[in-house]
């Protein structure tokens, strides 16, 4: 019996290792072609690089800020308080995660432009610059404030209520016992979902690139794409790779920080129940960030929609839409086969090096994207230059970097359902003769198809909206949705571009009612309506 264990063990770590390898090829890739570039790393340093690495450092600090503030004092406004229409916001404040930031960029570019609604009210000379280093740090930080928001209402929905009612018991008023609240549990929170904005805004093209803004990944771009220097370009990639790095152990670092709480902890939400007027000033605060973060972007392009009659905003539509559905499902598809093999093999992994593979495997979705496709063309590099490998390209290349890339969402849902799983029904099946098929069959799959649909659904979207890899590694006229809203939104002609971005607005729709529900659901419906907060 031992033996027959120790040899399961054997296999999950071996099953591990392969996805590790597999996920940290092209990473590793990178990394090695960044140090087997001519030009030095000083040399590389005293040349565009370190501008580009202060870009993307400045624009980090910027929209990273904001997105603190908003979604910090959002998630405290919904969690801590009561006032009219609570529920609706709480799920509204979440809204602009749908819009891909730069989608936003293509919107705010055309609505302050010198013929966008902004000139017409403001005239063209007092046009604020939009298109700047101070613009695309607006625009991300609307787009990013949503994983502080998420992240910290989840705790504070499970843990304010005790914390709450101690703060109260040792005399302190409403005001000051929600921000002893906000304060306590609120600051893992606030750690790991700032953690999560940096990732997206350290990785994000699309508005830097449309904007002007001189960052890691733009300079990934136009040192490969304008220059043809893949030795540059890998040692640029290195670079965004160790800034995500250090995103994901402050993220980590956060997570540590959150206890279990006790069942009593989510007995009653006590909330400071706001006066008319301090509820109004909540409301008002609170409708900013929805309002300039989704209503306005996702207005300007159905404003588009309606006033656009070309024919080219609908020729090519359906190609790019199936496009998108092809790489999307089959990069699903290979992303939930992995992490549904993590998932069986981390069940089972005890030893520390196998736990070690375990994260490596599950890296990919911190790594941008733009990093993981410069490592597949390192990597094709290196293969050609030993082997005599051909080219890196094709449909098979993208759908492992989207593969690579996404596995971590898939597996984080479907590890999720696993360990719902009571292993005990396990060994209740193995003494009536089931053998591990039939427990997967007949035990688990039940349980799990649920997980390993929403999981796929989530990986599916993510695709959808992925531009930096699908831009650097696609085949020569294939175009998706979002590459098809980048060419036409850099081309002036958001108009034609409508039609798509609107898809990839309903697409992304998705996820977040899915995570909205879910993180608010985790409130115990038995709210007390709140305590009268003086003055």
């Amino acid at each position: 019996m031992a033996a027959h264990q120790s040899n399961r063990n054997t296999l999950a770590g071996a099953a591990i290792a392969v996805v590790a390898a597999i996920v940290a090829a092209p990473i590793a890739a990178a990394l090695w072609g960044a140090a087997d570039a001519e030009r030095s790393l000083a040399a590389f340093f005293e040349g565009p690089g370190l501008r580009y690495a202060m870009g993307t450092l400045a624009l980090c600090a910027m929209a990273g800020f904001g997105a603190a503030i908003i979604g910090a004092g959002a998630a405290a406004a919904v969690c801590l308080t009561q006032f009219p229409g609570r529920r609706v916001f709480a799920l509204a404040l979440a809204l602009p995660f749908a819009i891909p930031a730069y989608v936003s960029a293509y919107a705010y570019g055309d609505f302050f432009g010198p013929f966008g609604p902004a000139a017409a009210l403001l005239g063209a000379a007092n046009l604020p610059e939009i298109r700047s280093a101070p613009g695309a740090a607006f625009i991300l930080m609307l787009s990013t404030y949503s994983y502080v928001y998420l992240a910290m209402a989840a705790s504070l929905s499970a843990r304010s209520s005790a914390l709450m009612e101690a703060a109260r018991m040792l005399g302190a008023g409403p005001a000051r016992a929600a921000f002893s609240v906000l304060v306590a549990a609120g600051r893992p929170a606030l750690a790991g979902g700032l953690a999560l904005a940096l990732m997206e805004i350290a990785a994000e093209y699309g508005v830097a690139d449309y904007f002007g803004v001189a960052t890691l990944s733009v300079g990934i771009f136009r040192t490969w794409h304008g220059l043809g220097d893949l030795g540059a370009a890998t040692q640029l990639a290195a670079l965004l790779f160790f800034a995500a790095l250090i995103f994901v152990l402050l993220e980590e670092a956060g997570r540590r920080g959150r206890a279990a709480e006790a069942s009593y902890a989510r007995s009653n939400a006590h909330r400071v129940r706001l006066s008319p007027f301090h509820a109004l000033i909540v409301l008002v605060i609170i409708s900013l960030p929805i309002m300039f973060g989704f209503i306005l972007p996702a207005g300007v392009l159905a404003a588009k929609l309606l006033q656009s009659d070309s024919p080219a905003a609908i020729r090519g539509l359906a190609e790019a839409f199936r496009n998108t559905g092809l790489v999307a499902l089959a990069g699903a598809a290979v992303a939930v086969s992995g992490a549904g093999l993590l998932a069986y093999a981390g069940r089972r992994a005890r030893a520390p090096l196998t736990r070690a593979m375990l994260r490596i495997a599950t890296l990919g979705y911190a790594v941008p994207g733009a990093v993981i496709a410069i490592g597949l063309l390192a990597l094709a590099s290196l293969l050609s230059r030993w082997i005599g490998a051909g080219a890196a390209g094709g449909i098979a290349v993208l759908i492992y970097a989207y593969g690579a890339r996404f596995l971590t969402a898939a597996y984080n849902v479907i590890a999720g359902g696993l360990a719902q799983i009571n292993p005990q029904m396990d060994a209740a099946a193995k003494t009536l003769g089931a053998g591990s098929a039939k427990i997967v069959k007949a035990v688990h799959w039940p349980q799990l198809r649920g997980a390993v649909a929403a999981g796929g659904a989530i990986v599916a979207i993510d695709i959808a909206k992925e531009l930096p890899a699908t831009l650097l590694l696609r085949p020569f006229n294939f175009e998706t949705l979002a590459t098809r809203v980048y060419r036409l939104a850099a081309d002036e002609r958001l108009a034609d571009a409508a039609p798509a971005a609107l898809l990839l607005i309903a697409l992304g729709l998705i996820p977040v009612l899915m995570i909205g529900g879910a993180v608010f659901s985790s409130a115990n419906p038995r709210d007390k309506r709140g305590e009268d907060c003086p003055g």
